[in-house]
């Protein structure tokens, strides 16, 4: 299945409300998926790339949690705790929101190793986001601009470790 990329632009009725409000809010988002999901009850979970087994036990409990009680929880699609909030909210049936740090597109999903984490997340009509285009090379300093969009969605972000 292919999921087309959509482009949701500030002050329109689809962009979300939380993200508006923040200090230099992107001018649009690339997305693909459901977008719906932009103006759900959303929380954060990041954390770690390099967790231990009671960060892993932490991070599954509370989105369970988050998840079983209608949250969208959001994260960065990295390796670690953000790849276990994403895999959690799917695997007890909730939905997720993966903010990327380049492109939206199959080529652009990163790391490659959570590639098919992205797809899964598409197939159980989460969605991917990002505010920069497929075209744009995917810079060091992307993923440090796209942690404002991960809390600008969100009512709270939890961080663990």
């Amino acid at each position: 299945m292919s999921w087309p990329i959509t482009q949701v632009k500030l002050g329109k009725e689809s962009f979300p409300k939380l993200l508006s409000q923040i200090h230099d809010p992107p001018k649009q988002l690339y997305c693909r998926g459901n977008i719906s999901l932009l103006n759900s009850s959303c929380f954060a979970v990041v954390g770690t790339r390099k967790l231990t087994s009671y960060g892993k036990e932490t991070a599954q409990q509370i989105v369970r949690d988050l998840a079983n009680n209608g949250f969208t929880v959001v994260s960065g699609l990295a390796l670690g705790i953000d790849a276990i909030a994403h895999q959690t909210t799917l695997d007890c049936g909730g939905k997720t929101i993966a903010v990327l740090g380049g492109g939206v597109g199959d080529k652009n999903i990163g790391p490659k190793t959570n590639f098919t984490l992205a797809q899964n997340i598409l197939k159980n009509d989460g969605l991917l986001v990002s505010e920069y285009s497929d075209e744009e090379s995917i810079r060091a300093f992307n993923f440090a601009v796209r942690d404002r969009i991960i809390s600008g969605l969100s009512l709270g972000v939890l961080v663990i470790e």
